[in-house]
């Protein structure tokens, strides 16, 4: 069946308008695609879906990774009815096998290059979709519906290993592509280079909604190569990088993107950026790097279109419509106010998962206290305005570890850690990392001998590649605090020094 799709018809007004020019690069696949290919795709993988019994609300998860197809998968899913949830192209077999169950999916789609290419689960009716997808469908199939009016199930970090996922409909899409086409400027002559992951939310709503809503084009890559980005930039005359911080560090250090006339706009996300890398950035290339701060419940919220160099590393104004409140919080940094968001583009709960344990599940998020309560969000971040209506963030409530601007919340990693053998207890902290700007570290508390690389072997199966701890150490016990405590400042200092 065919759902009402405000996106996919003003794709359809994209396919009239410019129909065979170029809309999608990919050069790694050695693939250009038209607006009028990625329409064929789309409605060959509707067929498809259609074949396999998937019908009006049957959740399909997308574990693609940047691949050509991906824009396709997700109009196609719109066109039917199905809502999707993507998720990062490294996840492990036994990671989607969990988000199936806990999300009542229908169907995994996985691409061919990927690590899951072979889920070997024989409750699962493997089915070659065409475009390098294969989908492996449930038999028999759920009842459909479970999640309502949602097109797209957008994964937040979870605390124990069991995340959250927004109950995303497609009026929120569009207000967030309006909020961020209009509030960055980002115009249908524009050329995006796609690096960030499209799973993510930050790529969802930079890079694939306006190539859909308005036929941006966008040259995509599977993964970051420094030595890439540059010929890239100049072959393709792309205008547009959205990147997050340990890109933009790289860059500068090694200096591998020169001063290039076509990149007008450079914006990051993900993780805080720090105004070293903005200088060191523009020294080399004469750019600015602009903050971008938005969240999976929300999209984008706010976005610094400042064009002078700002010590404070400001994350700006308000996107669009995008109203943002501080809160009065005792715990936050003087000055500050924690973030509450409203607007069209939050969404109004998270969604629900096949068992809830209790009436806070779809609202509160037990990470950092956050809840999200029809279309007002209180985030985890603390911030501050200034007398110029800029915002500046100045904390959190909860510590997460951004590795390469993939958030890791260390509860689900010590929980991982804690079902080793021999170990009874664990820590996993944030450490700062020269390439990836901070990488997982963890302190065991045991006799066994565990190393780093045993226990990345050990828990591969289960946590995702950059969840795992690049740095060890192994105690006979866990240093205490004065009061009793875990001293993770101790801790920290020692897997510092070691890494």
């Amino acid at each position: 069946m065919n759902r009402n799709s405000e996106i996919a018809e003003s794709f359809a007004a994209v396919v009239r308008d410019r129909g065979d020019a170029p809309l999608l690069l990919a050069p790694s696949e050695h693939r250009i695609c038209s607006a009028r290919h990625l329409d064929a795709s789309a409605r060959a993988l509707a067929e498809a879906f259609t074949s396999l019994g998937l019908g009006d609300g049957h959740l399909v998860i997308a574990s693609t990774g940047n691949v050509a197809a991906l824009p396709a998968l997700f109009l196609a899913a719109l066109r039917r009815g199905l809502p999707v949830m993507p998720v990062d192209r490294s996840t492990p077999v036994a990671e989607l096998r969990t988000l199936a169950a806990r999300w009542d999916a229908a169907a995994i789609v996985v691409a061919a290059s990927t690590p899951a290419a072979n889920l070997g689960d024989p409750t699962l009716m493997r089915v070659p979709l065409g475009e390098d997808l294969i989908a492996y469908a449930r038999q028999p199939l759920p009842a459909p519906g479970r999640h309502g009016t949602a097109v797209l199930l957008k994964l937040t970090s979870g605390s124990t290993g069991a995340p959250r996922a927004t109950h995303t409909e497609e009026r929120h899409l569009v207000a967030d592509v309006r909020h961020i086409i209009d509030g960055m400027g980002i115009g249908r002559d524009d050329r995006q280079l796609g690096l960030v992951p499209l799973s993510h939310s930050y790529g969802f709503s930079n890079l694939l909604l306006p190539l859909l809503w308005q036929g941006t084009p966008l040259l995509l890559r599977p993964h970051f190569v420094p030595t890439q980005v540059g010929p890239d930039v100049a072959a393709a005359g792309l205008t547009t990088f959205a990147g997050v911080p340990f890109m933009f560090e790289h860059l500068a250090a090694h200096q591998a993107l020169p001063r290039l006339g076509t990149l007008r706009l450079v914006l990051s996300a993900g993780a805080r950026l720090a105004f070293e890398t903005v200088t060191a950035f523009h020294a080399v290339t004469g750019l600015k790097v602009r903050s971008f701060y938005g969240s999976s419940e929300t999209g984008g919220i706010c976005f610094d279109d400042g064009a002078a160099l700002d010590p404070r590393v400001p994350v700006g104004r308000p996107l669009g419509a995008t109203q943002v409140t501080l809160v009065d919080d005792d715990d936050a940094p003087a000055g500050s106010g924690r973030v509450e968001v409203r607007g069209p583009n939050v969404v109004d709960r998270y969604a629900s998962p096949v068992q809830v344990d209790d009436d806070t599940e779809t609202t509160r998020d037990p990470r950092d206290g956050a809840t999200l309560d029809r279309g007002t969000f209180l985030t985890g971040d603390y911030a501050r305005r200034d007398d110029d209506d800029c915002y500046v963030l100045t904390g959190r409530v909860a510590s997460f570890v951004n590795v390469a601007g993939r958030k890791v919340h260390p509860g689900e990693v010590e929980a991982a850690l804690r079902t080793l053998p021999g170990v009874r207890d664990a820590v996993a902290l944030g450490i700062d990392d020269p390439v990836r700007g901070q990488a997982l570290g963890a302190v065991l508390a045991t006799e066994a001998p565990w190393d780093a690389r045993r226990v990345r072997e050990a828990l591969a199966p289960s946590l995702a590649p950059y969840k795992l701890p690049r740095a060890l150490e192994v105690l006979p016990a866990l240093p205490l605090t004065g009061r009793g405590k875990v001293d993770r400042a101790a801790l920290l200092r020692l897997l510092q020094r070691r890494h």
